[in-house]
């Protein structure tokens, strides 16, 4: 009988140290698979931040645009201000390029490890955010330099752009950036003729209205893909374990 029950014995135990295994290799996959999802959260949150930051910086140089246009098609001076004006065009030239932070999603992509995500409809979701989402039409629309900038920039005097970088604009850490109001270094007759040589270019103004068209286009898809960012970020707070 002893003989009989010692091999029970034996696959009993192999059996449940078989199955204690399995337990813990799920176990740990479902952990790193939650810690993926934490990580991805953060860098939603950084983007939610970011795009904040990009959103009000591209509403400003559109404005500025806008004025710009209004200008060249009215004769209405910003502020009632030729210097303001020439702020204008040279402020609606500005870029500031905005990429997505996906290094942890495109870590478990290359890594193969996506099936970690409990959720079966989460990868296709967050697919859609990093790969094909908005902020994919977006980052294409605001990585093309405009052919306005080059033309603003090549008939503005040094002195002016100089200027303008040191007292009308602003870093604030990294590659953050803002605009500031500053005084004019220039007389208003100066200012004036500064004017007339930006109107005194044939495709300047056409340019302009392309760029700004762009950058209003851009606005609004990076607009909604805050919204989709902040929805999945929900989607993960809800979906972690406790």
């Amino acid at each position: 009988m002893a003989i009989g029950i010692d091999p029970v014995i034996v696959v009993v135990g192999v059996f449940i140290g078989i199955q204690v295994a399995n337990w813990n290799d799920t176990r740990r996959e479902a952990q790193r698979g939650e810690q993926f999802l934490a990580r991805i959260g953060t860098d939603l949150a950084v983007d939610i931040a970011a795009m904040d930051k990009h959103l009000a910086f591209w509403r400003e140089v559109v404005a500025h645009g806008q004025a710009a246009i209004r200008y060249a098609e009215t004769g209405e001076h910003v502020d009632g201000a030729a210097w303001d004006t020439v702020l204008a065009f040279y402020q609606a030239s500005q870029l500031y390029p905005y990429v997505p932070r996906d290094t942890t999603y495109q870590e478990m992509r290359n890594a193969g490890e996506l099936g970690l995500i409990r959720d079966p409809a989460l990868p296709t979701a967050l697919a859609d955010y990093y790969i094909t989402g908005l902020g994919f039409q977006a980052n294409y629309l605001l990585r093309l330099e405009p052919e306005y900038r080059r033309l603003v920039r090549g008939v503005t005097p040094q002195a002016i752009a100089t200027h303008a970088w040191a007292h009308c604009h602003r870093n604030t850490g990294g590659i953050d950036q803002v605009l500031v109001d500053c005084e004019s270094p220039v007389s208003e007759a100066e200012a004036r003729a500064m004017l007339d040589g930006y109107l005194a270019q044939p495709q300047l103004l056409a340019e302009l209205k392309f760029w700004i068209t762009n950058l209003a286009v851009s606005i609004e898809l990076v607009e909604n893909n805050r919204k989709e960012a902040a929805a999945l970020a929900a989607r993960l707070r809800v979906g972690q374990a406790p």
